[in-house]
């Protein structure tokens, strides 16, 4: 059988859009029906919330152990050991935390060790108040921990690990029937000029593909040598350090969220989610021939910082023009989302994309109009 169980947030079309033989239900469909996760099913998870009730409902223990390796951010880092020997990381607890002994010259990252949203995700170096720290850590996790399992966010448990320098690169796959990665889409994600607007650009191009395609795969084909799984997607992140990817965690039974993986698409002409269903193996080659001098990139449009939603409105038109080349665009509600659009761009110059990283999206609102 084949699956999309859909959860609470943003659902691209394309999700939906995929052919008769998917069985598309929301989580609560999926929870009160009598359906159970058989050997050699495929489930596609937009949203991490209905990752819960899936484990709940899943017969097939290679697949389960994939989804909590991969979750448990203590276990994958034991998982990728073999690739990377030196990285440090250590497993701890939040009463524990203040009592580790770290090298406190050096920069560590702070995680629960199951996270979602990047819930009390937090940077610690010589200058940290480790109790102030600790604090946050807690109060996060208390506020979130009423809409997310044990299974999704970890209550108590935390991982220390080293902090990795550099850009940013995400790639979503999927493995085959035969357990082989196949590879459909790899971003670049710099990081803007404001850190409030953090996702505001991915984009792709040849080189991106040349340079990381054959690496990418090495990496997934030795996580497969400990997992042994088929049929089973994957949102993966990385930065490069020294000219080595070093994996930043990887994501269970998705792509990349709010309609970036919509990319692929809007790009390279296959909708990604059904090529996870049937199979589909991108010919690189061929689709960067045609599309050589190509940038692509999925901007994500913010309510500004200095915006109050009740009393302004996006200017669309304005943004669309600053925008310029825009394959696919898509009006969010701004009252009930921290973000207002999000658009698929093309360019021939990567320089023109790089200047979306100092977008000030307060420039791109307007006063409503008091009706009198």
């Amino acid at each position: 059988m084949k699956y999309i169980i859909t959860g609470s947030g943003y659902i691209s079309q394309l999700v939906t859009q995929t052919d008769e033989t998917v069985n598309v239900l929301t989580e609560d469909e999926f929870k009160n029906s009598n359906l159970i996760v058989k050997t050699g099913d495929k489930v596609y998870v937009p949203t991490e919330s209905a990752l819960g009730i899936i484990l709940e409902k899943s017969e097939d223990t290679i697949f389960t152990n994939a989804v909590n390796m991969l979750k448990d951010k203590n276990k994958f880092r034991h998982l990728m050991s073999n690739l990377y020997p030196d990285f440090f990381f250590a497993k701890t607890t939040i009463d524990e935390l203040e009592k580790i002994k770290l090298d406190r010259n050096r920069n560590y990252i702070v995680k629960p060790t199951k996270g979602f949203f990047g819930t009390a995700v937090k940077e610690l170096n010589k200058d940290t108040n480790i109790f102030e720290m600790i604090k946050e850590i807690r109060y996060e996790l208390e506020e979130n921990s009423r809409y997310f399992s044990d299974s999704i966010l970890s209550k108590n448990e935390l991982i220390i690990e080293q902090f990795v320098e550099g850009e940013e690169y995400a790639v979503d796959m999927y493995f085959d029937e035969h357990g082989k990665p196949e590879i459909m889409n790899i971003y670049h994600h710099p990081l803007p000029e404001k850190n409030e607007y953090f996702h505001v650009l991915y984009y792709t191009n040849k080189d991106i593909f040349a340079k990381f395609y054959d690496r990418l795969k090495a990496i997934f084909i030795e996580l497969n040598q400990h997992l042994n799984i088929i049929n089973f997607p994957i949102h993966a992140e990385f930065k490069l350090e020294n000219d080595i990817l070093v994996p930043i965690e990887m994501n269970p039974l998705r792509y990349g969220g709010f309609g970036l993986a919509d990319l692929t698409y809007h790009a390279f002409g296959f909708n990604p989610f059904n090529a996870f269903f049937n199979n589909y193996k991108p010919n690189w080659e061929q689709i960067w021939n045609i599309r050589n001098e190509n940038h692509f990139g999925w901007v994500l449009g913010y309510n500004g910082t200095d915006i109050d939603v009740e009393t302004h409105t996006p200017n669309d038109e304005a943004y669309l023009h600053y925008l310029g080349d825009t394959l696919h665009y898509i009006e969010i509600d701004h009252k009930e989302n921290p973000v207002f659009s999000i658009a698929y761009v093309k360019d021939n110059c990567p320089v023109s994309l790089q200047r979306l990283l100092k977008t000030e999206f307060n420039d791109f609102f307007v006063t409503v109009k008091k009706r009198a």
